[in-house]
């Protein structure tokens, strides 16, 4: 049985050898850790009596018939829902991610495999259909 003391153990030695080690850099952005720095948060509080804000700004996007939230969830629930109802292969081609799906699906380069996995029709009714019309009156034709 072995009994640690002062004499015969070294702490530094046993937290080296029990330690997790990451060879590989960092991808943490070693140039904000001022701005990350607790401490510093507080202590302009205590001063200001304000939370530091981000100075990102806003994205403006289009989002051409999404009136507001709760109408875009609804969208996106009835997409995962449908995707959810394909079959498991299909599901697993694209690794059970919807959002690879429809980027798959609206490549016009994929339309055959679309139609050879039974999600579109056939190309002949596909090339017979009327262009469909837009909002405002305008076909996707012109």
């Amino acid at each position: 049985m072995f009994t640690r003391s002062p004499f015969n153990y070294d702490r530094n030695e046993a937290s080296n050898i029990s330690a997790v080690a990451f060879p590989e850099e960092t991808l943490a952005q070693q140039h904000f850790k001022e701005q990350c720095d607790i401490n510093r948060i507080v202590a302009q509080y205590a001063k200001t009596g304000l939370v530091p804000q981000s100075p990102a700004t806003p994205m403006a996007e289009d989002f051409v018939g999404i009136t507001d939230y709760h109408t875009a969830m609804n969208v996106i629930r009835r997409g995962d829902e449908a995707f959810s109802s394909l079959s498991a292969d299909v599901r697993e081609k694209f690794k059970n991610d919807a959002g690879r799906f429809v980027d798959f699906c609206l490549d016009p380069g994929n339309l055959d495999e679309v139609i050879a996995l039974g999600l579109a029709p056939q190309r002949a009714a596909v090339e017979a259909a009327p262009p469909p019309v837009l909002t405002g009156g305008e076909s996707q034709e012109q």
